[in-house]
């Protein structure tokens, strides 16, 4: 039992702002304010705002080698190259150790962005066999949780896809059995590199297993024009695929329609946008309005704080009305993690759509930000400290199931320094191999 005391308690939506104490026993809360009691282990965070942890709705973990790598030889004029000419070339190149260790990077980094939870949408074509669980021990290592699928494809032929499909399908069953606590969705590309028959295989899968579907739709155009060339439209593809399950999530939806948007969500299915990723790629905005649209990276970095403000400044230049929303956004992520993650069945109250609070009962993933503002925070005026004070530089701690995974800004659970050189040896090989084969 351990008591943060001194800090201020915040939790985004509804926003909520209060001066307590937090006493965790376990890997709950047991008790926001009042005394605490004598002999328990207190953290002192005075100056502090103490908020449940950020969620990254959705990543690539296997991303995190690529900060800095060289440009490709030729120069991407369009999305489909930049796939083709950097993303695809870096998955091909991955391989057990590679995986293992972007996983660790990766987790390290959520964890010094105050994220206790990753969704990651994961692909290694040379490395397919157990590379979820070299993934799932790279996060218990850390201490960070996740919700994981192989992106399966018909991109590289029929072998790697049903070696992709199995993948998902054997995790799944892990999940199922109890033997990792992480999360398990069935993975899939985008449609455009998915044959109906795939489509088919995906949607008796997830319907088999019961779980969602984690798939990139209409980043760009692409999905769209070739479902045309299919002589189909893009919605009938969805529709094959199954993507409109509870608990799914469609990632990016830029050029989606709108009432296609609204049909997946009303099914309980997520949208999760990334302003940032859509920005450097140069694909446009999503537009995608309503309940269940939460907020990720696709895997650049961790930093959630970083993409709700991005989410805040693009949609405010836009003028689109959806400026207001990014707050929300961020703790819909939260929500989406907690029912990933199996803790939205605990209680009695429904909690799909509700993101974690700092309450009795509630699972302890804790961030705790050095933030001691020079204007008042209150509930009125929340979302203006997120989107123009707030900044993962000021992350001073992150505590996963009442453990401190991050605490004075120190990694708890491995040797950082060690990771990182090792990281770097790995980084250097994997270019050389990018390189190679081009």
């Amino acid at each position: 039992m351990l008591a943060i005391v001194g800090a201020t308690v915040v939790e985004l939506e509804p926003a909520r702002v209060l001066r307590a104490d937090v006493v965790v026993e376990g890997d709950r809360i047991v008790q926001v304010g009042g005394d605490v009691a004598d002999g328990v282990t207190k953290v002192f965070a005075g100056g502090c705002v103490v908020l449940p942890a950020f969620a990254v709705g959705h990543t690539h973990l296997y991303s995190a080698l690529a900060c800095g790598m060289p440009p490709p030889r030729l120069s991407p004029t369009s999305f489909l190259e930049i796939l083709e000419r950097v993303w695809w070339r870096l998955d091909k190149a991955l391989d057990d150790e590679t995986v293992h260790v972007s996983a660790l990077v990766g987790a390290v980094a959520a964890a010094r962005m105050g994220a206790a939870f990753v969704v990651d949408h994961h692909a290694s074509p040379n490395a397919i066999d157990g590379s979820l669980d070299r993934i799932a021990s790279a996060l218990d290592i850390v201490g960070v949780r996740g919700a994981l699928c192989y992106e399966t494809s018909d991109r590289d032929g029929p072998e790697r896809r049903d070696a992709g499909l199995r993948e998902n399908e054997r995790f799944l069953a892990r999940r199922q059995s109890g033997e990792t606590h992480h999360g398990a969705l069935v993975g899939a590309h985008a449609p455009f590199t998915l044959e109906d028959g795939t489509l088919d295989a995906l949607k008796d899968l997830a319907r088999r297993s019961g779980a969602g579907l984690h798939v990139h739709v209409a980043e760009d155009e692409t999905d769209g024009a070739d479902a045309q060339k299919r002589g189909q439209d893009l919605a009938a593809r969805l529709e094959r695929l199954g993507a409109d399950r509870p608990g799914s999530i469609v990632a990016h939806a830029v050029h989606l329609p709108g009432p296609s948007i609204d049909a997946l969500t009303r099914a309980g299915a997520w949208v999760v946008t990334n302003a940032r990723s859509n920005m450097n790629n140069a694909v446009g905005l999503s537009r995608a309005a309503g309940p269940r649209v939460a907020l990720g990276t696709d895997g650049i970095g961790a930093d959630m704080i970083a993409e709700a403000q991005a989410h805040f400044f693009r949609h405010a230049e836009a003028k689109d009305g959806l400026a207001g929303l990014a707050v929300a956004r961020l703790a819909a992520s939260q929500a989406l993690a907690r029912l990933l993650g199996g803790d939205a069945r605990r209680g009695a109250v429904p909690a799909e759509e509700r993101a974690p609070r700092v309450a009795p009962g509630e699972r302890a993933d804790l961030a705790i930000l050095a933030y001691d503002p020079a204007t008042p925070l209150t509930e009125a005026n929340l979302a203006g400290h997120v989107l123009f004070g707030w900044s993962s530089a000021l992350v001073r701690d992150t505590m996963v199931g009442g453990r401190f995974v991050l605490r004075d800004r120190v990694i708890q659970t491995l040797d950082e320094a060690a990771l990182l050189a090792k990281a770097r040896v790995l980084a250097k090989r994997l270019w050389e191999r990018m390189d190679a084969n081009p």
